[in-house]
């Protein structure tokens, strides 16, 4: 890799790393999240992501209970520039990235399965109807082409 191949990596990592100032620190379980009396999490600039509770309660509906403990919130949505024009994918699990299709009507399967399930790309359309249902479970971050890896996202 020659010096200015390695300046645009170090300069494309400083700016993917402001961009995502606003994502969480750590990410907390449901189960979790459903015993605060507000639920929130630490971003990385020090702020908080409130959760509103009546979502953390429709997710706990769908969710079987033994899930609840596996599934961290808020589920980050990353907008990956490689993949073509606003494609995200959901940057976690499986259950996590299940969960988001299950939540669009999308799935295959049901929880039981989820780990069958094909990967799965969110366009803008579904990206729509997830902050109108569940904003407050999910937090929109920026990624980088695959095979620039980018520590401390």
């Amino acid at each position: 890799m020659d010096y200015l191949e390695r300046a645009f990596r170090a300069m494309i990592k400083e700016e993917v790393r402001r961009l995502n100032q606003h994502l969480p620190r750590t990410r907390k379980t449901l189960k979790h999240l459903l015993q605060e009396p507000t639920p929130s999490v630490e971003t990385h600039d020090g702020g908080n992501i409130v959760i509103k509770r009546e979502e953390l309660q429709k997710l706990a509906k769908i969710l079987p209970p033994n899930l609840h403990e596996k599934l961290q919130l808020p589920v980050i949505v990353q907008r990956r520039f490689d993949l073509g024009k606003s494609v995200y994918t959901v940057s976690g699990s499986k259950l996590e990235e299940f969960t988001i299709k299950y939540l669009l009507g999308l799935a295959e399967n049901d929880f039981g399965n989820y780990e069958a399930e094909e990967v799965f790309y969110i366009y803008k359309p579904y990206l729509m109807e997830l902050i109108r249902t569940i904003h407050s479970l999910i937090v929109i971050g920026f990624g980088t082409p695959e095979g620039l890896t980018l520590d401390s996202q």
